[in-house]
């Protein structure tokens, strides 16, 4: 069984260690994998950010990071550990988020994924999240990285 905790500055080691993990192999690589555990545990730590960690039997499998906007809970670096990937941790990650958002009077969840990240864009969509705007952001050394905008509506 899964379980979801928030999570607070002093998890920063494990949120970074399973954003990393996830993030590796993208390319061309994200900009999570220049993200530190001193990054991570200041946003946390100053309130500009939250996020939770996903555990089985103990082990930390999963992380999310979010913030609250005005009508909605936007979350981002949504990682599963890649030993622990299709076991529906990122299901229930996004389950817990669903909840925190309605128990804070949110209308919608919201995100932004790559388009090249298939799997990502398939979850999410399975989970009732629609693609509202597409748009390639411009980073130095790429062609640029089309990017989806993602929305599920609450209520």
């Amino acid at each position: 069984m899964t379980d979801i905790r928030e999570a607070g500055k002093n998890d920063a080691p494990i949120l970074t260690s399973l954003m990393h993990a996830a993030f590796r192999n993208t390319q061309p690589p994200s900009s999570a994998l220049l993200e530190t555990e001193e990054l991570v545990a200041g946003k946390l730590e100053s309130g500009e950010e939250q996020a939770a960690v996903a555990t089985v039997e103990g082990r930390a499998v999963g992380m999310v990071r979010f913030h609250w906007e005005e009508e909605a809970l936007y979350f981002f670096r949504l990682s599963v550990s890649p030993d622990a990937q299709g076991q529906g941790i990122g299901r229930t990650l996004l389950a817990w988020l669903e909840q925190q958002a309605l128990e804070r009077g949110k209308r919608a969840l919201t995100c932004r994924v790559r388009m090249e990240m298939e799997r990502n864009v398939r979850l999410y969509q399975k989970a009732g999240f629609q693609i509202v705007k597409q748009e390639i952001v411009e980073r130095s050394g790429t062609q640029g990285i089309p990017t989806a905008y993602m929305r599920k509506q609450l209520v």
